[in-house]
């Protein structure tokens, strides 16, 4: 009897560790799979939809008018024989005469007699000759304001643009390609860790050479999504903004960040064993411009995908207010398989 009950404990303590051991094993495998991203990411930005005013170097700022003292001493030595100062009113005194029974003698002053014949050769008074003046200045300045502003339209007119106006355009162009062009994936990580995105000149060198790294590579080229589209300037940072999240929720985890200037690494994931090799790179570049039309329509093939590339590779700096360059797999030991590019992006289309 008593040998049955040890039997019977022996046997219940046995089925006990092995429950104990599988719940642990099953834990550990479950950290493990935890430790392994989906899919790391690169992300570099900056730029501002609120561009302050440039400073206008050519303008002088208006003088202040000199001292009463300095006034008073010019006009009491200004020589009689030169003309009187056209841009300071000077005004003299006139004796006026109400004894009727002396005879008027006019005043023997050599500057007064000077200043009528002055006035009586002009055949005007002051005042005309300034409004003359004033009217003419008007007159050439809206001629040549006119004149400055045409040239400037027709600069812009191939680009669509109209800077100042109160339509900005957010445009998207994703690429996916094959896993086998590292090359490009090496280039934005160099681009993101040496580039200073917190300066305009940092932030074009960023777009540029980001779309001439993808224009390098077309027989890589797989599949594409794009959007270009013109919104209220009011409403541009929102939708840039959520367009950037929504790729951003793509990822698991960004292992290198640009953003404003500021660089930050994170260690790189490693890829599950279990996992399928990497198939695929997807680079997304998004822009914010001062353009009032699209960039280009939809991009359907592989020669709208080129003409895109150009389109953003050619933006002019004056033009240029914000730019995103994401891309994934950001790390060389991560993968993103065929499964998960038709899971996250699924609204790329073959090319």
């Amino acid at each position: 009897m008593r040998k049955t009950k040890f039997q019977f404990l022996a046997s219940t303590l046995l089925t006990f560790s092995m429950v104990q051991a599988i719940a642990i094993g099953s834990s550990d495998r479950h950290l493990d799979q935890q430790a392994y991203a989906k899919s790391s990411a690169g992300r570099s930005s900056g730029g501002s939809f609120t561009r302050s005013a440039p400073s206008n170097s050519g303008s002088s700022k208006p003088s202040s008018p000199p001292p009463s003292s300095t006034r008073d001493s010019f006009s009491s030595t200004q020589s009689p024989n030169q003309p009187p100062n056209r841009n300071n009113t000077i005004v003299a005194p006139v004796i006026i005469n109400n004894d009727s029974s002396r005879p008027y003698n006019p005043p023997s002053n050599s500057y007064q007699s000077t200043t009528s014949a002055d006035s009586s050769s002009s055949g005007l008074p002051w005042y005309v000759w300034l409004i003359i003046l004033l009217m003419g200045g008007t007159a050439v300045y809206f001629i040549i304001r006119a004149l400055f502003f045409r040239s400037k339209s027709g600069s812009n007119s191939d680009l669509g643009s109209d800077l100042g106006n109160d339509t900005f355009t957010i445009t998207k162009l994703q690429v996916a390609l094959l896993a086998q062009a590292r090359e490009v994936q090496a280039r934005l990580t160099e681009l993101s860790l040496e580039v200073d995105t917190n300066t305009p000149e940092g932030l074009m060198t960023l777009m540029q050479e980001s779309a001439i790294a993808l224009i390098r590579t077309p027989e890589n080229w797989t599949h594409v999504s794009s959007s270009s589209q013109s919104v209220p300037s009011s409403k541009a940072e929102e939708v840039f903004n959520k367009i950037s999240f929504e790729e951003r929720s793509k990822f698991s985890e960004e292992t290198l960040v640009n953003v404003g200037g500021r660089v930050a690494r994170r260690q790189e994931s490693i890829a599950s064993p279990d996992k399928d090799p990497s198939a695929y790179i997807v680079v997304t570049l998004l822009v914010g411009t001062e353009h009032d039309k699209p960039l280009f329509g939809e991009v359907k093939n592989i020669q709208d995908l080129q003409k895109a590339l150009e389109a953003i590779a050619s933006i002019p700096s004056s033009h240029l207010l914000v730019f995103e360059l994401l891309w994934s797999p950001q790390a060389d030991s991560d993968s993103l398989t065929y499964d998960e590019l038709l899971t996250e992006y699924s609204s790329m289309m073959q090319i």
